[in-house]
């Protein structure tokens, strides 16, 4: 379980004032008293994209989250996105929406997400 302190929801929310959908993302993640996990699943199950039987899931497959940071691997894991996100979260989830990068990934939890496991860490696999 990765877990972000209300005070670090707070910072990312002052960071985030002119993205709507991400001040949303992280109001969900207060209300999940910040699991980004149970956040992510939260969202997905909102939308619709994720069944609400959470106790049928896989405990052996990677979390929902992890999917969709997977799937942004391609975006992240370039030296542009690097130099852009040394900018912060707020100028990162503009590039990547710039880029048009998948709807319905819950951005802002995926860039928290990724940043807790260390950029260079999580692409090094690339």
């Amino acid at each position: 379980m990765t877990t972000v302190t209300q005070a670090e929801i707070e910072l990312y929310r002052s960071q985030l004032q002119e993205y709507p959908d991400a001040l949303k993302e992280l109001d969900v993640l207060e209300e999940c008293e910040g699991d980004l996990e149970y956040a992510a699943e939260t969202l997905a199950i909102k939308s619709g994209e994720l069944d609400n039987d959470l106790d049928a899931r896989n405990p052996n497959e990677p979390s929902l989250l992890e999917k969709a940071a997977d799937k942004l691997r391609p975006h992240i894991c370039t030296q542009a996105f690097k130099d852009v996100l040394s900018q912060g979260f707020g100028v990162g989830l503009g590039w990547l929406i710039t880029v048009g990068v998948y709807q319905g990934v819950p951005l802002i939890l995926v860039l928290i997400y990724i940043s807790r496991k260390n950029l260079d860490n999580f692409c090094q696999d690339c």
